[in-house]
């Protein structure tokens, strides 16, 4: 046979099933379209930053394409760019991901900009769309089409080629992955495309093509390159490329080693280039997870892996996250149960006419169980891939659970039960891949269920105040005498500085007392002046100043108890402030940040006629640090109505000057 001759069949015709037909054509297109449609629907609505693990990538395609440089430490500084995907090295921050694929993207970045002027940073959405389009939905669209090949290859009936591919263009969970930058989607494509590869070889194979084709070698090369790739995108799938190998080595081991070889060394020496590149060492940065890259401390903050939050924090035991693996909040089957059908597909597949699809079956299985036990022993990792749709470090197997269930397809098509069970079990999987519209960076909607009904619970609830707040004032100082060191400055925003200051011990109504300056400025101008005398035990028990402030002087002389009392609460009713997580806040006074408590107190007052029933709110927000004088680090007060929920009032108090300040008790 010649060269010219070599392929094994027609394009649409494949020996041992049934032919091509124009209906089976105009399905498949039809299906194609319609993933088109949606998906560029899906693509104009998404967000670009909207997570973490996005935004880690993107800060590497940008370093990469405007500075030259793998470091971060740039684009993390702009606004709603910074990630807690990210590790500390040699003093820079580089992103965590793997820098092969930024890289690529970071050229494909360079020549958009260079062409249409767009910047990530500016026109930051209509430029990732443009690159999403590229690199993940056209390709994902051409897997579409040779996975539909590669089932013709594995000759299983036309009505089971359609309704397989239809479960992959509208109800596998890698569908919301597509229009956002992952390594996952990128990972499910190039390994159709590998698949699709060495089947065409192990089928010509069979046919007794010429082994010398030139056709047959570019297979062998696409087979290897895209198999490779699968691995640098997804390093579990490195079993993958090891079972490609040797299948591929049983039908002609030195075609594998001539063609195969050297296409698959391409990626493999790029993942190690650019991460030494990155790094300055081959090891992923990904295996020093655990260690000081990871959780470290710059400028005050220690990074979030040093403390992970909800879902990130390993808290199940095994059997609690095999559980919710497989059929819990982010099961395999309960989020998608088409993929049960896959189960007794591996009966069917060990009885498949034909060797070498009986063996990829086999390997189908073979991965998924060894990928499952893989993840399962590392304790430290049991967050179910963090705030993510899917079990997503699974995406990558779902071509072979498709292929699991064409094989149970395969001789239970025509049962009348079949359709009524596709159907049932269609419907819930369509709804997990397409219900999460935006991104697939957020909780299944059965995690959202189940946490709705208490059943599971990941939560970090805010630790409780050892002593209630009653108002911004909740430290004072411990000396005898006047300690001239302990005041603080605030900005206010409005061109008035707050000067707070210590005028020493005091008593009145005969208890221990301390005596505060409050001083409104304009510049060196003392514009207001408040001398508060307060009880040392009502502040330190959080009182509400009505209980607490006992003397005071006004330079306004029309000014009253009450508005004395109200400045010390930051609204006109008392309540008690409560405490949200707390917050790293920077402020002029140090380079590092500050570990602030922040507490927040809202009250209603009614305004307006009684029948208009709208009420003022008048809430603060308030961030407490026992190293500031005082003990108030920021406060925040605002005022808006309930009727039109505008608010229309809102000034921030911020900490620019300091006398001294308080060490840092250790805990």
């Amino acid at each position: 046979m010649n060269d010219a001759t070599a392929d094994v069949s027609p394009p649409l015709a494949v020996p041992g099933t049934a032919a091509v037909t124009r209906w089976e054509k105009l399905a498949v297109l039809l299906l194609i379209l319609i993933n088109i449609g949606l998906m560029l629907a899906r693509l104009s609505s998404a967000d670009a930053l909207g997570s973490a693990n996005d935004r880690s990538r993107w800060c590497t395609v940008w370093s990469l394409a405007a500075r030259g440089t793998y470091t971060i430490d740039e684009v993390i500084l702009f606004p709603g760019w910074d990630t807690i995907d990210k590790v500390r090295h040699e003093g820079n921050f580089y992103s965590t991901k793997p820098p092969l694929y930024p890289t690529m993207l970071a050229g494909l970045y360079w020549s958009i900009h260079r062409v249409t002027g767009w910047s990530l940073i500016t026109e930051t959405d209509l430029v990732a769309q443009v690159i999403l389009l590229l690199v993940n939905l056209i390709p994902f669209w051409i897997a579409l089409y040779l996975f539909w090949r590669m089932l013709c290859t594995f000759q299983f009936p036309p009505p089971v080629r359609v309704a397989v591919l239809a479960m992959l263009a509208f109800a596998v969970p890698v569908l919301p992955y597509l229009t956002v930058l992952n390594n996952h989607s990128i990972a499910v494509v190039t390994l159709i495309y590998s698949l699709y590869c060495a089947t065409r070889i192990q089928e010509a194979k069979r046919m007794g093509a010429d082994p010398g084709s030139r056709r047959l070698a570019i297979w062998y090369m696409g087979a290897g390159f895209w198999a490779a790739f699968t691995c640098c995108n997804e390093l579990p799938a490195a079993l993958f490329g090891i079972a490609i190998f040797a299948a591929l080595c049983l039908i002609d081991w030195r075609r594998t080693l001539i063609w195969f070889v050297p296409a698959a060394l391409i990626p493999l020496i790029g993942f190690f280039v650019t991460n030494y590149a990155a790094t300055g060492g081959w090891k992923p940065i990904y295996m020093y997870y655990g260690t000081e890259k990871y959780e470290y401390v710059h400028r005050g903050i220690p990074s979030y892996w040093s403390d992970p939050k909800g879902v990130d924090k390993a808290r199940d035991s095994v059997p609690e996250y095999v559980f919710h693996c497989l059929v819990g909040h982010h099961g395999i089957f309960s989020l998608t149960p088409l993929f049960l059908l896959f189960l007794p597909g591996i009966l069917r597949g060990t009885r498949a006419k034909i060797r070498w699809q009986k063996n990829w079956h086999a390997i189908g299985v073979a991965l998924t169980v060894a990928i499952l036990l893989f993840y399962w022993k590392r304790t430290e990792n049991y967050n179910y891939g963090g705030v993510s749709v899917a079990l997503r470090w699974t995406l990558w197997l779902v071509p072979f659970w498709l292929l699991l269930i064409a094989e149970f397809l395969r001789t239970s098509w025509e049962h009348r039960r079949v359709a009524l069970v596709l159907t049932v079990l269609t419907i819930p999987s369509m709804f997990s891949a397409w219900a999460p519209w935006n991104t697939p960076w957020q909780q299944p909607w059965l995690f959202t269920l189940m946490t709705q009904q208490g059943w599971i619970d990941y939560s970090d609830p805010s630790p409780k105040l050892e002593t209630p707040i009653g108002s911004w004032l909740t430290t004072l100082p411990d000396q005898a005498e006047v300690d001239s060191d302990y005041w603080v400055e605030f900005y206010t925003g409005t061109g008035i500085n707050i000067r707070l200051a210590d005028l020493g011990p005091a008593e009145a109504e005969g208890q221990p007392a301390r005596q505060i300056s409050f001083q409104e400025r304009d510049g060196e101008n003392i514009e207001r002046s408040r001398t508060l005398t307060v009880s040392l035990e009502g502040v330190r028990a959080g009182s509400d100043p009505d209980e607490y402030l006992l003397t005071w002087e006004d330079s306004n002389e029309e000014a009253t108890r009450e508005d004395q009392v109200r400045l010390l609460r930051g609204m006109p009713r008392p309540q008690t402030f409560s405490r949200s997580l707390d917050r790293f806040l920077f402020l002029p006074i140090r380079e590092d940040a500050f570990q602030c408590v922040r507490t927040a107190a809202k009250v209603w007052v009614p305004i307006g006629p009684e029948e208009d029933k709208n009420y003022l709110q008048h809430r603060v927000d308030l961030w407490t640090s026992a190293e500031i004088p005082f003990g108030m680090a920021q406060l925040q007060l605002s005022r808006s109505e309930r009727a039109s929920n505008l608010m229309f009032a809102r000034e921030t108090w911020r900490v620019v000057q300091v006398g001294k300040l308080i060490p840092a008790t250790k805990e």
